[in-house]
């Protein structure tokens, strides 16, 4: 527990500053976040025998999703067509294949993506991405102390046992209602309450469904966690799963609220 807490203070050290600087600074952290969590997709099990140059070529779309400007077609039709020229090159089914392509691609094109929205959205409103954090840390927060406290019922037992759905509950009702309260104070008030409530907790369902996906994915590798980058919480992807289809679900809604 000591070392989960003075990770977690080191992080939110270096977070918090960064996030409020804004600018170059806070572009090129969410940069070094995205290659970081590529890299922990790439680490997965099963994929030693992938040519490295595969790897590079992944980073650098990467990099440049995060760094994407309004020309967004040619960087997504970068993202599909280079990992299926390097099966050409390859043309070795045993270390790299169109199936490895098509799982790389999409990982590809998940990280940049969104921690390009993570730019995007600091860009447009710092209020907005708090908001937006405050969502997955509040909902896990509460979670956690509710299936804690009163939680008999598994949410999901095969993935991830120690969720329970009277943790959910609590989590989605207490999260939603903190974080629109954020936002209604810090960002909008004219918006419609029951609107941002239903949206607020819409968003707080898919944080919870990032989580537990995420975990599928360890599970499905036999694997704790996508690495040890923060002793006692584990890597990049682990912290942010949450916020991933946060981010998502955002994008899609982001013109009602």
């Amino acid at each position: 527990m000591k070392k989960r807490v003075i990770s977690a203070i080191v992080a939110l050290a270096i977070f918090i500053p960064i996030v409020i600087v804004g600018g170059i600074w806070f572009k090129v952290a969410v940069t070094v976040l995205a290659v970081l969590g590529m890299k922990e997709f790439l680490s997965l099990p099963g994929g030693e025998k992938r040519p490295k140059y595969v790897d590079v070529i992944l980073y650098a779309l990467v990099i440049l999703l995060v760094f994407m400007d309004e020309n967004r077609q040619v960087y997504y039709f970068l993202t599909f067509l280079l990992p299926m020229l390097a099966v050409i090159y390859c043309n070795n089914n045993k270390k790299y294949n169109a199936d490895d392509a098509f799982k790389l691609i999409g990982m590809t094109f998940l990280v940049g993506v969104i921690f390009h929205e993570f730019v995007t959205i600091r860009e447009d409103n710092i209020m907005k991405f708090i908001y937006l954090f405050l969502i997955t840390m509040l909902t896990d927060t509460y979670a956690h102390l509710g299936g804690s406290l009163i939680g008999k019922h598994k949410l999901a037992p095969k993935i991830s046992p120690n969720k329970t759905w009277e943790g959910s509950i609590i989590g989605g009702i207490f999260g939603t209602l903190c974080a629109a309260t954020f936002y209604y104070i810090c960002v909008d008030s004219s918006v419609s309450v029951l609107g941002l409530l239903i949206i607020t907790l819409l968003l707080s369902s898919l944080g919870q469904l990032g989580d537990l996906f995420f975990s599928a994915v360890k599970r499905n590798h036999d694997i704790k966690d996508f690495s040890n980058i923060m002793p006692g919480h584990g890597g990049v992807l682990d912290r942010l799963d949450s916020i991933i289809l946060v981010i998502i679900g955002y994008i899609l809604l982001a013109g009602i609220i």
